[in-house]
């Protein structure tokens, strides 16, 4: 499997890790070389590349939609390529740690473990819906992008799961179903209703708006997953 690329300016943080934001200034757009608050602005781009597709959204257009001068993008990001580096890496970071709190705990249960993992997961699909569109595209292709994807969050996520499931798998307590099953369970599964707006309201599907909806619809997940990987009683 070739390497994926770094994104251009990863890595790039003001004191303690955080952004650094544009100092005050007049009205208009920043001009290049200003540093600006990025996370909005990666929340937008997420927002782009799920509704027009990395093929289809110029850097152009990005511009304009983000309201940034094209210059201020590109010093920033380098190419519309290191922009979705940066955008996908931006939402990613947050169910990678959460997945990975949870599967360094040792005050969790195993399979308590589990079951809070899936309902977090399904409550970030809910917090980025966009996440799971952009993705279902670019997982239907072989690109430098689906591969850091993959390299970067879900390869060192799986050793750390499977750790909790194989130890379950071994005490009788779960049946041994293969890891990627399980993955697109959770993953596509759970967040469908979110990355699928229009066809959730017509079935009157759980609503992102509704904060309590989304819990139960993540408990519901949750419950049906623990409930089919556990073995049935004799």
């Amino acid at each position: 499997m070739p390497a994926c690329p770094r994104p251009p300016g990863f890595g790039k943080r003001g004191p303690e890790g955080r952004t650094l934001i544009v100092q005050s200034r007049g009205r208009g757009r920043p001009r290049a070389g200003e540093e600006i608050d990025v996370a909005p602005l990666l929340q937008g781009a997420l927002q782009a590349f799920a509704e027009k597709g990395y093929d289809g959204m110029s850097v152009r257009d990005l511009s304009r939609r983000l309201g940034i001068s094209h210059a201020l993008l590109t010093a920033r990001f380098g190419s519309k390529e290191g922009l979705w580096f940066a955008a996908i890496d931006h939402a990613l970071a947050i169910a990678r740690d959460s997945w990975r709190q949870l599967a360094d705990d040792p005050g969790l249960d195993d399979l308590e473990a589990l079951r809070q993992a899936v309902v977090a997961q399904v409550m970030f699909s809910a917090a980025h819906p966009e996440v799971l569109r952009i993705l279902a595209h670019e997982g239907a292709i072989d690109s430098p992008r689906i591969r850091y994807v993959h390299d970067r969050f879900v390869k060192p996520l799986r050793p750390l799961v499977e750790r909790r499931i194989d130890r379950l798998v071994a005490a009788g307590r779960l049946r041994q179903v293969p890891y990627a099953t399980v993955h697109y369970l959770v993953v596509q599964g759970g967040g469908a209703p979110f990355a699928s707006h229009v066809e959730t309201a017509l079935l009157g599907g759980p609503q992102r708006s509704d904060p309590e909806e989304v819990r139960r619809h993540a408990e519901a997940v949750a419950d049906i997953v623990i409930a089919g990987l556990t073995p049935a009683s004799t």
